[in-house]
């Protein structure tokens, strides 16, 4: 009792809050023209207090300068200016005018307990009752040097996650902790066996096993959010918060962080792919183990050890392991706890056998939602659990020692949170979504059978299998049903109720399926020897068609889906987007067919169910399998799989990073001669109103320009443009221009080359740059990028070099505007992000950069401004910076754009690997002062409520 006592006082016991006070400019730097802006970016974006002093030296200042714009804090800030009708602040909805008199004055806007107040320059104070903080992305001022100074904000934030535990706090942690361990020890158990290591003819299955799971660390396909999941565990090493680190306020994922929590000891040592796949791999071996011995070893005491049983156990926890549960996201440490639980509650004997149960169960529930898939063994096989209790003590007796030990996963979730941060995080998770209701599970079956990534022919045929012979079970049990008949029984009603509780879970996306994959394959195996080993008669003749008619629709609609992965810039699969088909035939002809071939061999008819389910399940691991070990040799470049061995090898320590390079523009090149040929392009136009090049016409990159769009197209057209004087190259060196529209189908870009002959030139060969257009761009609203060719494909000799371009097209990019040549260096992308840190990684491609290791930081509600800004392929994910998503660094966007950085994947500047974006050269980031304090808050109404908004 006394343990549950204190574990059920944790979230309410203090904790020591961090808290920032930042101050605009920092007061030990000098303030000049050009920094007298900055950057300040914090979550939740309105701060918990503010302060901001505007002298009238600066109002008038802004009068005279004509620079209206005193003080912008971003959108759904505090807006300070003055211009000849006067001076106003704006706060939210509410616009107050101030007085600028003469002399030495000053206007103070401030936070109040019931609102924001603004005592004006001539003594009056305005209060606005009410009216929340204002939101601050920045502190931006169009004025600078002289004309800013006196000019302040000070704010203060208050971080509700970022949290140490009192000493208190520590002390019921450890009361808690051995009171479950002292009730665990008491509890009346039976006799363990004791281990007697015998070789079995079944040991290589465990080692192909271990072989297999592996290799597939190696080769296997990205989880949706790995880079999510990694960088909240990189959060949680550098700061102790398990923030959402991207978006919803950077609120903890308290009470499901568990996972995450175990991860970010690994982050600190390495983040490299194969690193960090190194849990989830040891995870799956054990999960292997757990299943092959003490579930199919409860369900099928005979058979389980048996070669055969033991390969099909292995074949179907393969096919529903591999495609669901690789990488850091939390389904592989729920998939173990779940076959652990399963298996504890299938063997129960004693009251201690049900606490280590418990035990199991209370270290699944915080790792993630799905962790409450728990019940569905607990529920079924509750008789074999009362039975264990009743082998002691009355069943009374033992529930203050079992609640004991399932108050540990109190101890796991608020051993470093608190009832305040359990409530804010729910709110604001809540508030941003995704967080659908039980009823809106049908949605994640219609992800599971769509088109994308999510419903890939290996998922839908783990889960469609699975479920299609829950009804063959039932039906084969009807009549005096035998051991195997009743195990297989009891799987599929843990199966059935495990899929009940998804619908539990607040957002919908199939590959949480993947938390089941022990329940799955367990009932996969006990169905196939079931109806393997069932003697003919009439149940088992309609159980046969039934079965067939199920699993045969089950493996059709599986091998329909395509063979589509997380991010496939980083391995090219066959049959991407299709449904896979060697040699142009579906598989599912061949799968039934060798599935009747096996019933003929057998002369069994009655087992064509189980014929099916192993053919299927082969064909899905066989293919999925050689899909990624193919992925590698078909295209090397970009590879996660060679990246994986090069971390192995110490060839290739970057992943990605090691096959991008960056192509920074040089100068424009000088123009060697007059002369244009143009036919229907026009110089210094033709490209459309809303498609600006990068720079104006006839300045920068934008010198030398020619376009042939027009309204209304005017047909074909084509142009050839001067000479331009080409220097001599460096090695890393090559040539660029500026392009929209397109260049293929009808219309053509060349750079001809030549050398210069007296008054003349002799030409000396063409090339056609490669290029990439954007795959979401809008024929109305077109992109520019960059394009050219290496030093290396430069005719020798040539000093000269023009541009010829066709317009051939007759669609909707029928038309091609491109720039004049200029000089580009090629720069390995690790090297050019050396200087340029702090790197936010997008969470699609935050698992891919080991090398990025100066990334973003979240401290007491501050966030260093990101210099540079890795972006995943197109169409960008960009929740981080929206405020609609609670996005973390929402203040990048507030008052620039960034641009692109041309770049191109090493050897396939064809493919789409992602994209480099940077703020201007002109934005000064962080130019405040930051001085963070800790204060002692008891666990509940220790913080003030912040709603969330959008």
């Amino acid at each position: 009792m006394l343990g549950l006592l204190a574990a059920l006082a944790l979230p309410f016991a203090p904790v020591w809050v961090a808290s920032s006070t930042l101050t605009w400019p920092a007061p030990d730097r000098a303030t000049t023209a050009t920094t007298a802006s900055s950057t300040a970016m914090i979550v939740p974006y309105r701060p918990a207090s503010l302060t901001a002093v505007v002298p009238c030296a600066a109002l008038r200042a802004a009068v005279d300068q004509n620079a209206p714009t005193v003080l912008d804090t971003g959108d759904g800030g505090l807006l300070v200016t003055a211009d000849a009708g006067g001076a106003s602040v704006r706060i939210g909805g509410h616009e107050v005018a101030i007085p600028v008199p003469p002399g030495d004055c000053r206007t103070v806007i401030r936070s109040t307990p019931g609102g924001m107040a603004v005592d004006t320059a001539d003594g009056r104070t305005v209060t606005l009752d009410g009216t929340p903080v204002p939101k601050v992305f920045g502190f931006r001022t169009a004025l600078g040097g002289a004309d800013a100074a006196g000019l302040t904000v000070t704010l203060s934030t208050i971080d509700r996650f970022t949290t140490t535990p009192s000493p208190l706090k520590w002390a019921l942690i450890g009361v808690a902790l051995l009171a479950a361990a002292g009730s665990l020890i008491l509890l009346p158990g039976s006799p363990w066996p004791r281990p007697r290591w015998r070789p079995r003819r079944a040991w290589w299955v465990d080692a192909g096993m271990v072989a297999v799971l592996a290799g597939w660390a190696v080769v296997g396909p990205l989880a949706v959010d790995d880079g999510w999941a990694t960088m909240i565990a990189r959060n949680v090493a550098g700061t102790g918060n398990p923030g959402n680190y991207y978006r919803w306020w950077n609120a903890a994922e308290v009470p499901f962080a568990f996972s995450q929590e175990l991860l970010s000891g690994l982050t600190t040592i390495s983040v490299a792919p194969l690193w960090l796949r190194v849990p989830s791999t040891l995870l799956a071996i054990a999960t292997w183990f757990v299943l092959s011995r003490g579930v199919l070893g409860a369900a099928l005491p005979v058979r389980s050890a048996t070669v055969r049983v033991r390969l099909l156990a292995a074949l179907c926890l393969l096919a529903t392991w591999l495609p669901f549960d690789l990488g850091t996201r939390p389904e592989s440490f729920v998939a173990l706890g779940v076959t652990v639980v399963l298996a504890l509650a299938m063997r129960a004997r004693s009251p201690r056998d049900v606490g280590l149960l418990i035990l199991a169960a209370a270290l699944v529930v915080p790792i993630s939602p799905n962790g409450a898939l728990v019940l569905a063994p607990v529920v079924v096989f509750a008789p074999t659990l009362r039975a264990a209790l009743r082998s002691g003590s009355p069943v009374a007796a033992y529930v203050p020692a079992l609640a004991s030990i399932a108050a540990v996963a109190l101890v796991v979730i608020f051993g470093d949170q608190t009832w305040d941060a359990l409530i804010t995080a729910t709110d604001w998770h809540t508030f941003f979504g995704p967080a659908l209701p039980w009823y809106d599970e049908p949605d994640r079956y219609a992800y599971l059978l769509g088109s994308d990534q999510q419903g890939s022919y290996a998922k839908r045929a783990a889960v469609l299998l699975a479920i299609a012979t829950v009804p063959v079970v039932l039906l084969l049990r009807w009549r005096r049903p035998g051991f195997v008949a009743r195990a297989a029984t009891r799987l599929a009603a843990v199966t059935v109720l495990t899929l009940a509780l998804f619908a539990v879970a607040p957002s919908k996306w199939s590959y949480h399926l993947g938390a089941a994959a022990g329940p799955f394959a367990a009932l996969l195996v006990a169905a196939v020897v079931l109806i393997a080993r069932r003697t003919p008669d009439r149940r088992a003749v309609v159980a046969a068609v039934l079965g067939s008619a199920l699993l045969g629709w089950a493996a059709a609609v599986s091998f329909a889906g395509p063979n589509a992965w997380w991010i496939p810039a980083v391995y090219d699969v066959p049959w991407a987007a299709e449904g896979p088909a060697p040699l142009g035939i579906s598989l599912i002809w061949p799968v039934i067919v060798a599935a009747m071939l096996i019933v003929l061999a057998t002369r069994r008819p009655t087992a064509a169910p189980a014929a099916l389910v192993v053919v299927a399940l082969g064909t899905s691991v066989a293919v999925m399998l050689g899909s990624f070990v193919a992925a590698p040799l078909r295209r090397p470049e970009g590879s996660l799989a060679v990246a994986n061995l090069g971390r192995v090898t110490g060839e290739r320590v970057c992943g990605l990073a090691d096959d991008v390079d960056v192509l920074p523009d040089g100068p424009v090149l000088p123009a060697a001669t007059d002369a244009d040929r143009l036919d229907g392009f026009v110089r210094g136009a033709g490209y459309p109103p809303d498609a600006a090049p990068p720079d104006p016409p006839g300045v920068g990159t934008s010198e030398f320009l020619w376009g042939s769009w027009s309204d209304p197209d005017t047909g074909r057209a084509s142009m050839t443009s001067r000479w331009f004087a080409v220097p001599a190259l460096a090695v890393d060196g090559g040539l660029a221009v500026s392009v929209a529209g397109r260049t293929d189908d009808g219309n053509r870009l060349l750079f001809e080359f030549g050398r210069a002959d007296g008054a003349g030139v002799t030409p000396l060969g063409e090339r056609s740059p490669a290029d990439r257009p954007a795959s979401d761009e809008d024929p109305t609203e077109p992109l520019w990028r960059s394009i050219g060719v290496d030093a290396a494909e430069v005719p020798a000799g040539a000093d000269r070099v023009r541009i010829r371009a066709e317009d051939g097209r007759t669609d909707d990019f029928g038309w091609l505007a491109v720039t004049g040549p200029r000089l580009r260096s090629v720069v390995p992308l690790t090297r050019f992000l050396e200087t340029r840190g702090p790197v936010l990684v997008s969470w699609p491609q935050a698992f891919l950069f080991p090398c990025v290791r100066d990334v973003p930081t979240i401290t007491a509600g501050v966030v260093r401004t990101p210099r540079a800004v890795i972006e995943s392929p197109r169409p960008y994910s960009i929740d981080d910076r929206t405020t609609d998503a609670g996005g973390s660094f929402a203040g990048l966007l507030a008052f620039d754009e960034l641009h692109e950085m041309p770049t191109r994947l090493r050897g396939r500047p064809d493919v789409d690997w992602g994209a480099l974006r940077l703020p201007p050269d002109t934005a000064t980031v962080d130019d405040y002062s930051q001085v963070v304090t800790r204060t002692l808050v008891p666990g509940i109404h220790g913080v003030p409520v912040v709603r969330p908004e959008r």
